[in-house]
């Protein structure tokens, strides 16, 4: 087995952790199948689009949450989409999986770093704490992350779809490795690095306390 091989290989492993990774609903890019599912695919990269847009589009003096409105409509699809496809309500397509994952992911990010820096582990979470608000208040209405960011985030993650559907079915590796790359990252980020970090730093407060 080549080392190109064995690295995919293991981003199947990866994968596998935390999705089906059934044939039928994963997208074949690059001359192989991603690590996870069209709909995973799209969590993942959307995530990854959701931290890029904080970096540039957040309300850096704001401290009410990201708007929840714009957030919920682009959250509420994949949970319409996979309960219907769970109790037979018809079938969904990896294209259909693909938008609603890359619209969760994408309003996800936002919410989740918010949600973190209204808990006491705020600026203490490498990474996160550069893109974090300065100070939380959740009943303030000056949104953080407000509907025209969130709007942008939907016009980017529209093009970023028409663009991996225009590769999928591809033969050329850079594809493969373009999406790939992040999605693993994403996996290890999100399950095996930022939930026993949160622990870490949880305890160490608690100790210093005591």
């Amino acid at each position: 087995m080549t080392l190109v091989e064995e690295i995919i290989s293991l981003f199947n492993f990866i994968g596998s952790l935390v999705c089906h990774r059934r044939p039928d609903r994963t997208l074949w890019i690059g001359g192989h199948y991603l690590p996870v599912c069209a709909r995973d695919t799209g969590a993942f990269v959307g995530l990854l689009l959701g931290y890029v847009m904080l970096l540039f589009l957040r309300r850096k003096e704001a401290k009410g949450p990201p708007n929840l409105y714009v957030s919920l409509i682009m959250m509420l699809p994949l949970w319409v989409d996979s309960f219907g496809q769970l109790f037979g309500l018809w079938t969904s397509t990896n294209y259909l999986r693909l938008i609603t994952g890359l619209l969760f992911g994408v309003a996800l990010a936002p919410m989740l770093v918010y949600a973190l820096s209204l808990s006491p582990l705020k600026g203490r979470i490498p990474l996160i704490r550069k893109i974090e608000p300065e100070t939380a208040v959740l009943d303030n209405k000056n949104s953080w992350f407000d509907a025209k960011a969130l709007c942008i985030s939907i016009a980017l993650s529209v093009i970023l779809f028409t663009a991996i559907i225009a590769v999928t079915g591809s033969e050329f590796p850079l594809f493969y490795w373009t999406l790939s790359i992040p999605i693993i990252a994403g996996i290890v980020w999100h399950f095996f690095v930022l939930p026993p970090l949160l622990l870490i730093v949880a305890l160490r407060k608690l100790f210093r306390k005591k």
